[in-house]
């Protein structure tokens, strides 16, 4: 059970209104309703992490930010992009990641070859050496905090320059996530 209550959703909430809200309770709720609404601008569905950051809905305004650049804009393709959010969130234990990036990384198009691959990927010969070296990277910054020399010239002969400063902020965003999602004991939908 999450930590902080989740925040619901004013416009989308089941049954009868529950009486007038106090003027700041109105403005909090307005405020919720709109970083809601730009969630699902982003087509996306309010989840649970989102619900709990709601409780305060700059942070969440925030986050969202963020999020978007990292999942549309980024240079990494969506495939590579989802493989090393599932890599990380693997090394780091963190199942909300991992089941919601299954997901996401199938409708990138990522083999199920590839999925079934994981937890222990490093053993597969599914990866291609651009995915491998991204995998390895993402592991390495999760079990150790650096990256061995050989990985980040694996890495350099793969990417260019901005896909692995967009590489680095994935893996980084995702260590935030985790360090979101698993003090604030966030349940998985």
């Amino acid at each position: 059970m999450a930590r902080l209550p989740y925040v619901p959703d004013p416009d989308h909430v089941s049954g009868a209104p529950t009486g007038t809200p106090r003027g700041d309770e109105s403005a909090a709720s307005t405020d919720v309703a709109a970083v809601y609404a730009e969630v699902r601008a982003l087509g996306r569905q309010v989840l649970n992490l989102y619900r709990v950051l709601a409780n305060q809905p700059a942070a969440l305004r925030a986050f969202l930010g963020m999020s978007r650049y990292i999942r549309d804009d980024s240079a990494l393709p969506a495939a590579l992009r989802e493989l090393t959010i599932l890599a990380t969130a693997y090394a780091l234990g963190v199942q909300y990641e991992q089941v919601h990036h299954l997901t996401a990384a199938r409708r990138a198009g990522v083999a199920e070859a590839k999925l079934a691959a994981f937890p222990a990927w490093q053993s597969s010969t599914a990866f291609d050496g651009a995915e491998r070296a991204a995998l390895t990277y993402a592991h390495e910054v999760a079990t150790n905090g650096r990256v061995r020399d050989d990985t980040f010239r694996a890495l350099k002969a793969r990417l260019s320059p901005g896909q692995i400063v967009d590489l680095a902020l994935t893996v980084g965003w995702y260590h935030l996530c985790a360090a979101l999602l698993l003090p604030l004991d966030v349940d998985l939908e």
